[in-house]
């Protein structure tokens, strides 16, 4: 049987969410900019928990103030320099014991993540992670600039998306059969359910609230990463 292992990134592997922070960096020398993506950021958050706006409103707003402008090898460039310093000190302690874990085992690992390819990719990469499910950036040419274009060039990867994106993601390989494949999935936020109710096993890392609260409806097993 083969054995996977689908990890979720921020605040899971991560002890922080990344994206708010990547941006905060790209815009460190540029304090008025920041204060305006920011307070979109702000306002599309309050919109979505309280309107019917989708959340992925919320990541174009912060697209377009933050990375909007700058080349493509730029913004790699920060990501690599962003994804060094996360590993070096900002991962939890307890998800890298459960990835050598699974690789020790010789499990197939994965990262499926709402974040940003452009951050999750660079991060996978340290990790010695091949396979990465992610909201993926589109890239558009102006002025002799390669810029973030306006839209996102995939589905949101988030909620009952991320497990679209990942049940793709998972035809793709030439010997994943459901029936024959044990999944274990690691989250720390209930955004997450639908894919955690998909797998063999769901794990809250660190969970929030509500997705205790599942744990203890579906039997979720929980942990604490942080030590």
């Amino acid at each position: 049987m083969q054995r996977y292992a689908i990890f979720d990134l921020d605040e899971t592997i991560t002890s922080r969410g990344t994206w708010g922070r990547f941006v905060s960096e790209v815009l460190r020398d540029r304090p008025g900019k920041l204060l305006a993506m920011w307070a979109r950021a702000g306002l599309g958050q309050f919109l979505y928990k309280t309107t019917h706006v989708e959340r992925i409103s919320v990541k174009r707003s912060m697209l377009r103030f933050s990375l909007s402008g700058r080349t493509r090898e730029e913004l790699q460039d920060l990501a690599e320099a962003f994804a060094d310093r996360e590993v070096r000190s900002g991962l939890r302690p307890g998800a890298t014991r459960q990835i050598d874990i699974h690789k020790a085992a010789g499990d197939r690992i994965l990262i499926a993540s709402a974040g940003a390819d452009l951050i999750v990719e660079a991060i996978a990469r340290r990790l010695d992670i091949d396979t990465v499910v992610s909201t993926n950036l589109s890239w558009a040419e102006k002025d002799g600039k390669v810029i973030c274009g306006r839209n996102f060039a995939s589905e949101n990867c988030y909620g009952p998306g991320k497990l679209v994106r990942l049940k793709k993601c998972l035809e793709t390989f030439d010997d994943f059969q459901r029936e024959a494949a044990h999944i274990t999935l690691y989250s720390d936020s209930h955004s997450d359910l639908p894919a955690l109710l998909y797998a063999d096993k769901g794990v809250s890392v660190n969970g929030d609230k509500k997705l205790l609260d599942a744990a203890k409806i579906y039997g979720f097993e929980t942990v604490n990463w942080s030590i």
